[in-house]
Formats: C-alpha cells, sequence, structure tokens
C-alpha cells in the first residue's frame, strides 16, 4: 500500500460520498456516517498514511465534521440514499478504508456514538473544539487495532489480524478469563476474522429463527 500516500488527500465530503455508496445496505444515517468518516481519518493516521483532510468537532452525539453535517443534515435520522462513489479515490486508498470501516459498518449510529464518548480524543476535547490529530493518534496508536497497520505493505492477508476492541467485544469476553478472552483478539489474518464473524452471524439469525418458531 505505499502508493497511497502519493495519491491526492481525500477531502470531507469525497470521504462522505465514499462510504454512503461503498455500504449502500447498511442504513447509513447523518450520525452514523459522521462516526464512520471520523474512525476512518483516525486509523489512515495510525497508519501512517494522514490522506484524510478533515477536521473533526467534540459535539454531544461525538465527533462531528461541519461539512459532512451541513450536507447531509437535511436527512435527519432518515438512511441516506445511496451514491456514486468519487473519482479520486485511489485503489490503494479505497483497501485501507474498506479495512477500516469494515469493522464499524454493522454497529449503529448510537453505538459508534458510545464508542466515541469511551475514547480520550472526545473525552479531553474542549466543547465544540477540533479533536487534534496529535490527540487522535496518540490514544488509537496505542490500541491493539493499531497492530494491523504496522506491515501494511505486505497486506493484511500476510499477518495477524487484531480485533478492534470495541463494547461489544469487552461485553462477549466479559464472563472470560484474561488467557481465554485473548484468544478472541488475535486471528491468522484478516480473511480468517471476516469468515468466522460471518460464521457467527449466521448462526445467531439461525438461533433467533428457531426461537420465533417455537413462540
Amino acid at each position: 500500500m505505499t502508493a497511497i500516500s502519493q495519491a491526492q488527500p481525500i477531502h470531507a465530503i469525497e470521504l462522505a460520498q465514499f462510504i454512503i455508496a461503498a455500504y449502500p445496505d447498511k442504513g447509513i444515517t447523518p450520525m452514523k456516517l459522521q462516526k464512520l468518516a471520523y474512525y476512518a481519518k483516525s486509523w489512515t493516521l495510525v497508519a501512517h498514511h494522514p490522506l484524510i483532510q478533515a477536521d473533526f468537532k467534540k459535539w454531544t452525539y461525538g465527533p462531528v465534521n461541519t461539512p459532512i453535517y451541513n450536507s447531509y443534515k437535511k436527512h435527519g435520522a432518515d438512511i441516506i440514499p445511496p451514491g456514486t462513489k468519487p473519482a479520486g479515490i485511489s485503489e490503494e486508498q479505497e483497501k485501507l478504508l474498506i479495512f477500516i470501516l469494515d469493522n464499524y459498518i454493522d454497529y449503529s449510529a448510537f453505538t459508534l456514538s458510545a464508542m466515541t464518548h469511551n475514547e480520550a480524543p472526545w473525552l479531553e476535547a474542549e466543547e465544540s473544539a477540533v479533536i487534534s490529530d496529535v490527540a487522535i493518534f496518540t490514544y488509537y496508536s496505542n490500541q491493539p487495532f493499531a497492530k494491523n497497520f504496522l506491515k501494511l505493505d505486505q497486506g493484511t492477508a500476510q499477518q495477524p489480524f487484531h480485533v478492534l476492541k470495541s463494547n461489544s467485544w469487552h461485553s462477549f469476553t466479559l464472563d472470560m478469563d484474561k488467557e481465554e478472552a485473548e484468544t478472541f483478539a488475535t486471528y491468522p489474518n484478516a480473511e480468517d476474522y471476516q469468515q468466522q464473524s460471518q460464521k457467527a452471524k449466521h448462526d445467531f439469525q439461525n438461533l433467533l429463527q428457531k426461537i420465533d418458531e417455537l413462540l
């Protein structure tokens, strides 16, 4: 992914357009869009590819980018209609963004908001102030998920995948001891993690269906 640094930077509205187009069936509202855009910027900073030129301010429900807010506020709490991807995003930039966003896309807007509320960049910023890149990098570069970006040039399929330790992960491992919990913190690679995650979701949906049939 070395070509990322040589590509044109991505501006806030381009990032928003990309997210909406990349995930047309994920029910992206303006609030969810803001949080996805924030995490995209945060992890690209950690990856040492500061390709997103967008500032995020501390608002009540989490980080907010003003241009994205002004462009999509007309939708209120409704889902934003699918659009087309902007032309200026390179293939390598897209791969990096998808790698990051895939870990957040299935969370609701309010879950994503709650996640940002538990993290230092939002907690420590002044109300309505811009959350600094230094604060973002300092916090997220010390999270386990940051290990995924140490050897990007080798490709994500060639290295262990460190899961995003979100609220859901902590809930899942709540009753486990530390050693057992860590077995669910790292997978052989990103593809293996995605396959196991999809299987778990499928099994859960089947369980819910069986419960409905019994009621």
